[in-house]
């Protein structure tokens, strides 16, 4: 194997070799989304004693959240809009004026130009 040190700056060096490079195989790791985990962040948020203490406006759309959890109706594969303790649309949380939660949690579904699903 044949190996070259291509000096481009003082501090950058770009090394090469003669062989061809292999990769493994692009798959992404997903990790199951924790249904009963989220319930007990989400419960955290209500706890004047956790650092992560979410202000009492939004305690009744974390409530929502933690309730729709346990009836299975979201399971965080979708993001799921939530003003006032309903399930709201984005166009709906733009226009309005209190306080609004939004729960995503499965990445993999997001669009690729979010702003333009905001609009």
């Amino acid at each position: 194997m044949q190996h070259t040190i291509i000096h481009v700056s003082p501090s950058e060096v770009i090394s090469t070799t003669s062989e061809s490079i292999e990769f493994s195989p692009a798959i992404p790791w997903v990790v199951p989304f924790d249904v009963q985990k989220r319930i007990q962040e989400l419960r955290g948020y209500l706890d004047p004693k956790n650092p992560q203490y979410e202000r009492e406006q939004q305690h009744v759309n974390i409530r929502a959240a933690i309730q729709l959890y346990k009836d299975g109706k979201i399971d965080g594969s979708e993001d799921v809009c939530i003003m006032e303790g309903k399930v709201v649309t984005r166009q709906e949380i733009c226009k309005g004026t209190a306080w609004a939660w939004v729960e995503v949690h499965s990445f993999k579904s997001l669009p690729q130009n979010l702003s333009n699903e905001w609009v």
